[in-house]
């Protein structure tokens, strides 16, 4: 499991559940730009539109965080402390979209493997928000918080849950994708060749 050693992760205080929760935010941030920069590049109009949805999804998954993590301790990640706590779904964001951005236009045959690979990111991302839930951390917190910053993150529980249930929907998406391209593939493999030729040579 790709957040596994999240679960052993310790959060001292406010402050690294906040940094923890801005880093979020800016994975989902960059996760958009991806998005984006496929559904740009993408020739079939409902798979552009499909993934413009993840894409704002993932957008506004952005802003709940930042807002959450602003709400909590407005102390900011330093540069480069983002792709140190989230490493191993940072650098497949980032990779993927520069990979991509080198690429003119995808075609339909590119769909199924590229679907394939986008719902293994969004498994990483739920992955990540589900960890945080599980843990229970946000009510640990909720104590500590309530007093110093006035904001009760046990009843924000709800809302990382909803996320994660976004990064379900995703999947399901993408993969609706994937088969779907893999079967017009197949169609196109069993299709009888009819060879005309010269009505002489019948």
């Amino acid at each position: 499991m790709l957040f596994q050693e999240m679960s052993y992760m310790a959060y001292k205080d406010a402050k690294d559940v906040a940094g923890f929760l801005y880093c979020s935010s800016s994975l989902e941030e960059r996760t958009f730009a991806l998005y984006r920069t496929l559904s740009d590049k993408v020739q079939n109009p409902l798979v552009k539109s499909l993934l413009l949805y993840i894409a704002y999804d993932s957008l506004k998954h952005s802003l709940i965080m930042r807002g959450i993590a602003e709400s909590v301790s407005q102390s900011k990640p330093k540069p480069g402390d983002c792709e140190k706590k989230l490493k191993q779904v940072w650098e497949k964001v980032v990779a993927f979209h520069e990979e991509i951005s080198k690429l003119q236009k995808l075609s339909d045959a590119n769909l199924p493997s590229l679907a394939q690979d986008l719902a293994g990111l969004e498994n990483s991302l739920s992955e990540e928000y589900f960890v945080l839930v599980q843990l229970k951390t946000l009510e640990y917190m909720t104590k500590e918080v309530e007093q110093l910053y006035k904001v009760d993150l046990a009843s924000l529980k709800n809302i990382f849950e909803l996320i994660i249930k976004d990064e379900e929907n995703h999947r399901k998406i993408l993969t609706s994708i994937e088969e779907l391209f893999t079967r017009e593939e197949s169609v196109k493999d069993t299709t009888p060749t009819v060879r005309y030729q010269h009505p002489e040579a019948w």
